[in-house]
């Protein structure tokens, strides 16, 4: 943990002293996941003996980020990101984002990114729509269909008064993922995207949302020239929103389905492999229930349950998963959030037992 610590010092400091030289206009700011769980079955050791389950503290995520303004049309960002990796038994200092955003000086709410940066609609779900991401992932990043970052560029047009209802754009990736940056094949990947807000100006649902995206592409694997490349085809379609009525609830939804093309040992291309996924949430803040000197005025009651089939043409294998959240969170201070739940994750196939957990998530923004 020193060499974490120590890690994250030097970054901060490095990126401090690189914001003076490049321009007035940086700043650094960090988000930090702190969780306890405690993992309610029991559990055996190899010797047989019942552990009567088993508890653990966690950093899940770090990330620092810096953000400069060079010109009054050109920015950039940085963003590492502290996490487990592979065998690594400690925590390791990657590169989550890099990329410079260009406005256009002829036309400002259209806007050119380069270089390695959020997928768009990953990020609407984060920061829009589910909004919690130290209490776990989007549902596409949690079952793996689409990474939160690769590298590309994207083209985005701003919609509305400072993009205050929203954005539509086009990005081209390489097809890849921030943690495994390789690419494996010529073919680049098209992901067209829309983040919506339609209500802005009612006042009962203006922090209503509402998104989508197609990405087609191919998938990153090795393709010679005696393969073709639309045998490994990979396309995913999403659609999600949420309704708020008056930030007294939130009522939550996140839809998947992903196709990868599929070859048999001979090399001959076989029926496509489809998966779904969904995600529907609801929250119920208690700050517009309670009177202001309540103590409870900064609590949320929250729901989520993701279903996720990764093989919908088959009902050989019995994979379906249904995954829940139930729990309270609260914002004692600002830049500070906590939840206490209990997570159960069930399974189709009979011969699997449920596996049932308590948190404790935190986060904590600077």
């Amino acid at each position: 943990m020193k060499k974490c610590l120590l890690a994250l010092l030097i970054f901060v400091g490095g990126l401090s002293a690189t914001g003076s030289i490049w321009a007035a206009e940086t700043k650094v700011e960090g988000r930090i996941y702190s969780t306890w769980s405690m993992y309610l079955n029991d559990t055996v050791s190899v010797d047989g003996v019942d552990l009567k389950g088993s508890n653990q503290f966690s950093l899940d995520r770090s990330y620092m980020t810096l953000k400069s303004k060079l010109t009054d049309y050109t920015s950039v960002s940085i963003t590492a990101d502290l996490s487990t990796r592979g065998g690594f038994s400690g925590y390791d200092l990657i590169l989550k984002n890099g990329y410079a955003n260009f406005m256009m000086p002829f036309y400002r709410p259209l806007s050119l990114s380069l270089g390695l940066q959020p997928t768009k609609y990953a990020e609407f779900i984060d920061g829009t729509l589910w909004q919690r991401r130290y209490l776990e992932k989007n549902i596409g990043d949690r079952v793996e269909f689409l990474t939160t970052a690769d590298l590309g560029a994207t083209i985005d047009h701003q919609l509305g008064d400072m993009g205050n209802m929203g954005s539509v754009g086009l990005s081209i990736w390489n097809g890849a993922k921030y943690s495994s940056i390789a690419e494996n094949n010529k073919n680049k990947d098209f992901n067209f995207y829309a983040a919506l807000k339609p209500l802005v100006n009612n006042a009962d649902f203006m922090y209503s949302v509402v998104g989508g995206q197609f990405y087609a592409g191919t998938q990153n694997v090795v393709i010679d020239t005696s393969m073709d490349a639309g045998d490994f085809k990979r396309q995913i379609i999403s659609l999600g929103g949420k309704v708020n009525y008056r930030d007294y609830f939130d009522l939550g939804l996140d839809y998947w389905m992903n196709t990868l093309g599929q070859v048999d040992s001979l090399g001959a291309p076989t029926d496509d492999l489809k998966s779904n996924a969904m995600m529907i949430f609801g929250a119920l803040y208690f700050k517009n229930l309670v009177p202001e000197s309540s103590l409870f005025r900064t609590l949320n009651l929250l729901v989520r349950y993701d279903t996720y089939d990764p093989n919908t043409d088959s009902d050989a294998g019995k994979n379906k998963q249904n995954y829940m959240i139930i729990g309270l969170e609260c914002q004692p201070a600002k830049g500070i959030n906590a939840s206490v739940n209990y997570r159960s994750t069930s399974f189709e196939d009979s011969d699997m037992d449920s596996q049932n957990y308590l948190f404790l998530n935190t986060e904590f923004k600077f």
